[in-house]
């Protein structure tokens, strides 16, 4: 058994002795690191602006939900079949206020729908129609959306602007042997 067989882990050789690396390898290593910074900032921003659109929309679901209340209104006219593909057209309709004042609006319903049917509408204190209050889900789903719209679109700028690097960093590796092989080439074919 030879005493090197036991001489443990190898310990990486001083760097006077390691082969010098090429520009180009130095080039693609800042380019590798470059892209791997680029998709964490671009995540980092994603998560960011998620979570300050979600605050937001926590907030006007908060703020919806306290100002506003659901009725049961009459409806003031006749609503048609629905053409393909649609899914609500706006209609007059008709209610009592909690003063006693009859009021009428406009709110999108279903179809079709006679001219006394009851359906249901949003109001705020002051009796205005007004779109139901946003949900937390749909909160979450706009959250959600927009975070992932973020992170789609940041991470595909980042590969295409990481794939032009490293076509451009290969270029640079070809450059380099060419020029290598060009000194080499005369002394390896004397050899021969």
């Amino acid at each position: 058994m030879r005493a090197d067989e036991h001489a443990g882990p190898s310990r990486p050789e001083p760097r006077a002795r390691r082969l010098p690396r090429r520009r180009s390898d130095r080039v693609a290593d800042l380019t590798a690191w470059t892209v791997c910074v680029a998709v964490l900032v671009v995540l980092g921003a994603a998560v960011v602006i998620g979570l300050r659109v979600h605050d937001g929309l926590s907030e006007r679901v908060t703020a919806e939900a306290r100002d506003r209340t659901r009725i049961t209104a009459v409806l003031a006219e006749d609503v048609p079949v629905l053409p393909e593909g649609g899914s609500r057209v706006p209609a007059d309709v008709r209610w009592t206020g909690p003063d006693g004042v009859e009021r009428v609006g406009r709110v999108e319903v279903h179809g079709p729908k006679q001219a006394g049917d009851p359906v249901a509408a949003w109001v705020t204190t002051d009796g205005r129609v007004v779109r139901a209050p946003l949900s937390a889900t749909e909160a979450f789903f706009v959250t959600a959306a927009t975070a992932g719209g973020i992170l789609l679109v940041g991470e595909f700028v980042v590969a295409a602007l990481g794939h032009l690097a490293f076509l451009g960093v290969g270029r640079l590796h070809a450059a380099e042997w060419e020029r290598e092989w060009a000194e080499v080439e005369p002394r390896w074919r004397s050899t021969r």
